[in-house]
């Protein structure tokens, strides 16, 4: 129970030096890093992926972007860690960032199974709606500006 209280602790938290990382941080190393180059291959091969759908790119290219964001952020702050810079080698970043990234993982996993097919669905039937709905015509433009004046009696 003391281990628990300990790791649990403020101080160890934010210790300026806390010593060197364990053996688990080079997983992170390597999770952070297939991370980022995953999103970079996936932001980067948007269009090939999805051609013309509007929606899906910009929705793939959302989640490739916030996905690198927290990868890059992740391998930066797991290197400041292993350099063991004072104040910026403090757990309480790597530990932050590993939280956003499970956080952001499931979020998107939420988000693709329940809100993703509803969103997509209403923006096909919006652009299948607008499709066939009449175009309207052009105004014919006068010589004397927008509209003729009409004269006071």
């Amino acid at each position: 129970m003391e281990e628990f209280a300990y790791v649990l602790s403020l101080f160890r938290w934010f210790q300026l030096r806390p010593g060197p990382p364990p053996e688990g941080y080079w997983a992170l190393v390597g999770l952070y890093a297939l991370g980022l180059g995953a999103s970079a291959a996936y932001f980067v091969t948007v269009r090939q992926r999805f051609g013309d759908h509007s929606y899906r790119m910009a929705t793939a290219r959302r989640v490739g972007l916030s996905a690198g964001i927290v990868s890059a952020f992740g391998l930066i702050f797991v290197a400041l860690r292993f350099l063991e810079i004072p104040y910026l080698s403090l757990r309480l970043w790597v530990n932050t960032i590993t939280l956003g990234a499970v956080g952001l993982g499931l979020f998107l996993a939420y988000y693709f199974v329940r809100k993703y097919p509803v969103s997509l669905h209403a923006f096909d039937e919006r652009q299948l709606r607008e499709r066939y709905l009449p175009k309207p015509k052009p105004k014919a433009k006068t010589a004397g500006g927008s509209r003729p004046r009409r004269r006071a009696r």
